[in-house]
């Protein structure tokens, strides 16, 4: 009887070092992409080698010319050069009209690789005209072999990643940081740095070795590294998708000045504990799926784009969120897990998650009465699914916060009373429907939950009061 033997699970020791390999692979790639003379010389290494193994392995026959072939790879890398380089001028032109014209400028003075892949692909195809024209395309010879190499180095390899370079790099985050990093060298360049602040001696700070965005915490690397001693206390700083600087402060380790020293050798594995990138990532960070709605409704509702189609899709969808986030606990298990060795790391509550959610929306669109009342809508739908008072406290206080008290009382001159969109009275009347369907549903949901307290009894009796002025007020 045959038994299948399934290989061993990776620890996580595995795991963090195969991470850290490439993580040094792609560091040293983007170390490579800012020097000209490196992206040359390593290119050219790599593509003699290539030749001679594969002269080595196919010699090939005397008085076959590869005329043919080396036309079409020629033909090839031309359309490749020219089709990819018209696409990226149209991007360019539509990234200058939202940023800068600058930018195009920009673009081929400080981005090495790309002026790398033009200036190859253009030699490459010189060089395959140049061996048909100088008669040295026999197969038997060196020559043709390393221009094929050549050429399907540039196809396989380097367009590829000229792509994947191309898309990192025409964007809002890649722009801003690039301008940032020329200013900050010719600030080296050209003064001299103040002395470091000194640092106490029960006190020891992981800071930041690049500016970006904390991308993730490797959470179970730093549970394992850390020591377990009731005296060392380590504090995050920042949020997952917060901004740090250069030698920001991400961390701070309060132990006694006697353990300091114990602690110093681990600080280096500490500091690669903390992911910092020039993008933020939906790994670890809820608010930045939130931040990508709120962003796609608010220029759905601009004037420029005008489609509130998408603004209240975008809505719904963060009502999905919220009632995802008020039905999880507050805490995640990886800060539950560090807890237990001292550290303490930063999160979002819920009621920042919320404000996150609607506020931005709200304050670009309260103008617009179909927004306002998809926000309410949307709000009394998630009243049902909140776990316990506070959390639906802050739904309370969000709808609050939009203060649209106004609509409880009937002035004598409505017309002048009431502006811009809400001037109607059709739109003012659907308004106090949802605003009476909200007060509704949070007296229901209170008695549900069978909620005590002062705060939460004068909130049921303004609502019930909010009710009757509702009933009065319509038009």
């Amino acid at each position: 009887m045959s038994q299948t033997i399934s290989p061993a699970p990776l620890n996580d020791t595995s795991l963090f070092l195969f991470y850290m390999f490439f993580r040094r692979i792609y560091q040293f790639h983007e170390r490579i992409k800012s020097n000209w003379l490196w992206l040359v010389l390593i290119s050219y290494v790599i593509t003699a080698f290539l030749t001679l193994c594969l002269q080595a392995w196919r010699p090939g026959q005397e008085n076959v010319l590869l005329d043919g072939f080396l036309t079409a790879l020629a033909g090839i890398l031309t359309t490749i050069v020219v089709t990819t380089f018209s696409f990226v001028f149209v991007a360019l032109q539509l990234a200058s009209v939202q940023f800068s014209p600058r930018i195009i400028r920009s673009f081929f003075e400080y981005d090495q690789f790309s002026r790398f892949f033009l200036w190859s692909f253009l030699a490459c195809v010189a060089y395959l005209m140049g061996l048909q024209y100088f008669g040295w395309s026999d197969a038997s010879l060196i020559y043709p072999k390393f221009g094929i190499v050549g050429s399907f180095y540039l196809i396989i390899v380097v367009f590829p990643l000229f792509i994947h370079h191309i898309i990192g790099n025409i964007n809002a985050s890649s722009i801003t940081q690039n301008i940032a990093l020329r200013t900050v060298r010719e600030i080296d360049t050209l003064y001299d740095a103040l002395p470091a602040v000194v640092t106490t001696d029960t006190i020891i700070r992981i800071t930041s070795p690049v500016s970006g965005y904390l991308d993730s915490l490797r959470y179970k690397r730093l549970e394992k590294i850390f020591p377990h001693d009731s005296k060392v206390r380590m504090e995050v700083r920042p949020h997952i998708g917060s901004f740090v600087i250069q030698g920001g402060i991400l961390a701070e380790i309060k132990c006694p000045s006697e353990k300091k020293s114990l602690l110093s050798p681990l600080l280096k594995e500490i500091q690669d504990c903390f992911v910092v990138d020039k993008f933020r990532s939906y790994k670890q960070d809820i608010p930045f799926g939130i931040r990508q709605l709120v962003d796609i409704a608010i220029k759905a509702i601009s004037p420029a784009v005008n489609d509130p189609t998408t603004a209240l899709n975008c809505i719904d969808y963060l009502g999905t969120i919220i009632e995802k986030a008020a039905l999880s606990e507050t805490v995640s298990k990886e800060a539950r897990l560090l807890t237990q060795k001292n550290i303490f790391i930063r999160e979002f509550s819920f009621e920042q998650l919320v404000d996150l959610a609607f506020d931005q929306i709200y304050f670009w669109g309260k103008e617009d009465y179909i927004v306002v009342r998809h926000i309410i809508k949307t709000v009394t739908n998630l009243v049902p699914f909140m776990p316990c008072a506070d959390k639906l406290s802050v739904m309370v206080h969000q709808v609050d916060d939009l203060e649209l008290q106004y609509l409880h009382t009937l002035t004598e001159n409505q017309s002048t009373s009431y502006g811009g969109s809400f001037a109607r009275r059709e739109h003012r009347n659907s308004l106090r429907t949802h605003l009476a369907e909200f007060y509704e549903a949070v007296l229901k949901r209170f008695q549900q939950l069978q909620a005590e307290g002062e705060s939460i009894q004068l909130k049921k009796q303004q609502y019930q009061r909010y009710l009757q002025e509702l009933k009065t007020s319509r038009e």
